[in-house]
């Protein structure tokens, strides 16, 4: 009776295991499915005092850096742009924050870089704002 019991047990866990297996592929199979890369951006980067109203209309900032400028503070935006226009794509957008970035870090200028988490959209924008914040956290002249 016992080995009954433990042939049953054994066969209702294997099942309930392949029954789990096969629920996570058909998961993984939707989400795969589901995910509709996002349209390509336009994206640009803003240097100005403030970033006021009427900037928040045509851009979404995804990176912020602040660093001094001779006696004011000046900032630094990466930003995708709302509207069609002719402006760079992400990794060239990227390219040139990162030099304002480590000349300002360099220069011992750099206030702060963050990141506008809210805003980011897709694994692209993800990992070059990772990067960013990555370089703004390095020594002066490191590479």
């Amino acid at each position: 009776m016992l080995n009954i019991a433990i042939a049953v047990s054994v066969i209702l866990f294997a099942a309930a295991g392949y029954i789990a297996f096969m629920n996570s592929r058909i998961i993984a199979n939707q989400k795969r499915e589901a995910y509709i890369p996002l349209p390509a951006s336009e994206y640009t980067v803003y240097m100005t005092p403030q970033f006021s109203e009427e900037d928040k209309r045509s851009l979404i900032p995804i990176g912020v850096m602040e660093f001094q400028d001779r006696q004011e503070p000046m900032r630094v935006y990466l930003c995708r742009v709302k509207n069609a226009s002719e402006d760079l794509k992400l990794e060239q957008a990227g390219n040139v924050f990162l030099l304002h970035l480590k000349k300002a870090r360099d220069n011992g200028t750099l206030v702060f870089y963050r990141t506008v988490e809210e805003a980011l959209q897709g694994p692209e924008e993800r990992s070059l704002t990772d990067r960013l914040s990555a370089a703004a956290k390095k020594k002066p002249g490191a590479e």
